[in-house]
């Protein structure tokens, strides 16, 4: 859930700013120059042929370094806004500079300053999905094939997070367009209750950590019995997903002259660098923002909407045996749905949204060929991403030490050689999709 009160938010499990990755990435004044921002008049609705409403949404250039008949990097946007950094900005950049290839980023429809309604009603969101976001990636490149006479230019596309699903879903849907897709930190399987979440995190801090975290949840959960599990929950996962002070987390935990494990874990969260302020923890006032249906730039009603109609993604702390007690199951998350959206949102027509995801993607056996699914081993999000090799040219790779997208990031020379290695995979399957 949403924590008002941090420097770095988090909500459901992603950034309520732009990107998918803890800082963002480094652009240089003369690299934006080299970005045009352009709009194409989009269909609100692909599937319905007798709707002929049209929306504009953002899309971003850098042709700086294409070469004549050189491929096509396209990145596409997630749940939030695009900018410039999303064509230069990343280790796509890198790769475009060095195959000379047209730059090319996509915002999500419903995100940004793509929305293609005046409102955010539940009658208007019926044109948020995964399946029209696809089909809009699809209707640019036809149009920058015949714009820019790229017919016979090979495309290869990228994304993280929610987004690397969509760059695997479209490799999967769009062979015909894409030869190719690097899909970081994709959690592909859609799954209602997300438990393995928080056991990750359990699993990124240690025995001895997350037996003192769970210790210091049962007293609290004993003293309080109130919202403030999932607030201290929260503020440990946001920690670990973005590999941000992971070493102090176990050092504090595992300091016996700290007091006892909850004095421990209650000053953890009370001095974090993203913890300071007074927590706000009722109810109404977490899901208030979530009701409004004027535009969010943030993106958050849309995305809770996204989660409630084909993801749900919800993470619970449902494992047997949770370090984070068992004060957050997933009918938390399933309430939520409908008291942000209407009765009609229910736990049954939510499994049955999540199923038919799995069912029309293929969860963790999409029918794909010439994906890369890069995964940190600290990214709680991994557990719903392909893990093993799915054919000889869609391959898996887990990063060591790294968290949620951390290969995206371009590269530097302090990298850790698992980082390395994870760019020189993608760089060589890059090479075979382009032969």
């Amino acid at each position: 859930m949403l924590r008002p009160n941090v420097g770095f938010k988090l909500f459901r499990g992603r950034p309520t700013d732009k990107y998918g990755m803890v800082r963002p990435p480094v652009v240089t004044k003369s690299d934006q120059l080299k970005v045009i921002a352009q709009y194409y008049d989009q269909k609100v609705d692909h599937f319905d042929k007798q709707n002929n409403k049209t929306f504009k949404q953002l899309y971003y250039v850098d042709d700086s370094h294409h070469k004549t008949g050189g491929p096509v990097f396209l990145m596409i946007g997630g749940e939030g806004a695009i900018d410039t950094s999303y064509v230069n900005g990343m280790f796509m950049g890198e790769m475009a500079k060095k195959y000379g290839a047209l730059a090319v980023a996509i915002e999500h429809r419903y995100y940004g300053n793509s929305i293609p309604t005046k409102d955010l009603t539940l009658e208007n969101l019926k044109y948020l999905s995964s399946e029209l976001a696809l089909k809009d990636t699809e209707q640019l490149a036809l149009y920058l094939i015949k714009k820019l006479s790229l017919q016979g230019n090979k495309w290869v596309v990228f994304g993280g997070s929610y987004a690397g699903n969509l760059a695997a879903w479209f490799r999967e849907k769009y062979p015909n367009i894409a030869v190719g897709a690097i899909a970081s930190s994709a959690p592909v399987e859609a799954a209602v209750d997300n438990m393995g979440y928080l056991g990750v995190v359990g699993e990124s801090l240690g025995k001895e950590c997350a037996d003192n975290i769970r210790k210091a949840h049962i007293d609290m959960e004993n003293l309080l019995k109130t919202p403030e599990a999932e607030e201290m929950m929260w503020s440990i996962a946001v920690d670990v997903q973005y590999n941000m002070g992971i070493a102090d987390i176990v050092k504090t935990m595992n300091n016996p002259s700290g007091g006892t494990p909850l004095e421990r874990y209650a000053r953890l969260h009370g001095v974090g660098s993203h913890t300071v302020g007074c927590s706000d923890v009722k109810y109404e006032d977490l899901i208030g923002p979530l009701k409004k249906t004027s535009i969010d730039p943030q993106g958050m009603r849309q995305w809770t909407y996204q989660t409630c109609t084909e993801f749900g993604y919800y993470q619970t702390s449902d494992l047997p045996n949770s370090i984070f007690g068992h004060n957050i199951p997933v009918e938390f998350y399933i309430q939520q749905c409908a008291d942000i959206y209407g009765p009609q949102f229910t736990a049954q027509s939510i499994q049955k949204a999540v199923d038919r995801t799995n069912a029309y993607y293929g969860g963790l056996k999409p029918n794909v060929t010439n994906v890369v699914f890069p995964n940190g081993s600290l990214d709680p999000w991994h557990a719903l991403s392909v893990l093993k090799d799915l054919n000889n040219s869609t391959k898996a790779v887990m990063i060591e030490g790294y968290s949620h997208c951390g290969d995206m990031y371009g590269s530097r020379t302090t990298d850790k050689q698992s980082l390395k290695d994870a760019h020189k995979l993608i760089d060589q399957q890059i090479t075979n999709y382009l032969k």
